[in-house]
């Protein structure tokens, strides 16, 4: 089975389990903490290294997890190193956090802008997003002059370039194909540059 597919199945038992207990943000916290506990390469080699005694792996967990996750988490880091799973360990987390999200109506936005946003600016560019998405957007900005002006923001996997660098690229490519933007000769609409990326 695919990582991807695994990954789902475990975070959506998780997800069902966390919400009948109530327990959604703890649990969410707690598979965050433990994705990133695998990370750690020493941890990581002790966990996937199929010579070493599966109770040793075990005791190993129980002192990294036990006083700081709830049972139900120890129980998922525990089945996934019994089951050689750990590499999907961070795969399982972002889909526990998408579950999380879609369950409250929530989406992240990747928001990159040449400057610095003001918090005037951030609530125009969130309602935007929100308007656009139909959900409460949690926003997470970025600076990077090179697209020169407007915004990028990413939502889940859809891209909306705003950005000054990509309406030159539209407008670059409309000039290579002998595109009139207008029945004018002399004014661009703003509509040409309201076209979607193509990533």
């Amino acid at each position: 089975m695919l990582k991807g597919a695994i990954a789902r199945r475990y975070a959506g038992a998780l997800f069902e389990l966390a919400r009948k207990q109530n327990t959604i943000d703890r649990t969410l916290d707690d598979v965050k903490q433990i994705a990133e506990l695998f990370r750690q390469r020493k941890l990581a080699y002790l966990l996937r290294e199929p010579k070493i005694p599966a109770q040793r792996k075990e005791t190993a967990l129980r002192q990294a997890l036990a006083s700081k996750v709830l049972p139900t988490s120890l129980n998922l880091a525990l089945l996934i190193v019994q089951r050689e799973l750990v590499d999907v360990m961070p795969n399982i987390a972002t889909e526990f956090e998408k579950l999380v999200l879609d369950y409250r109506n929530q989406a992240i936005a990747e928001v990159t802008t040449a400057a610095q946003l003001d918090d005037a600016q951030k609530a125009i560019v969130k309602k935007a997003l929100e308007h656009k998405t139909g959900k409460s957007i949690i926003m997470q900005t970025r600076v990077d002059p090179s697209i020169l002006g407007g915004v990028v923001a990413r939502v889940g996997d859809e891209m909306i370039d705003g950005s000054a660098r990509n309406r030159l690229h539209i407008l670059q490519q409309q000039l290579l194909a002998g595109v009139t933007a207008t029945s004018s000769d002399d004014e661009l609409a703003s509509e040409d540059f309201a076209q979607p990326a193509n990533r």
